[in-house]
């Protein structure tokens, strides 16, 4: 699938970046790109995949903990 101009096809490329650092809100506006047909199946995979890849990264015990306590530390 091909976007019909310059614009979208910049803007999906800032909204992975925000993805890749954990922007889920971008995420989830990827989604709704994909929904309306301006974005393709695979990159709508790669968001998600970019996605999964941030919280693995920043997972950890002490996180774990607390988002226990509050819910301002939870995974996004």
């Amino acid at each position: 699938m091909k976007r019909p101009n310059r614009n979208e096809n910049i803007a999906l490329k800032h909204f992975m970046i925000a993805v890749k650092g954990g922007c889920k809100i971008s995420l989830n506006v990827i989604k709704d790109i994909h929904m309306f047909g301006h974005a393709t199946k695979d990159e709508y995979n790669k968001a998600l995949l970019a996605h999964q890849e941030y919280l693995n990264e920043v997972k950890s015990d002490q996180r774990d903990e607390a988002a226990a306590f509050n819910d301002m530390y939870t995974y996004c």
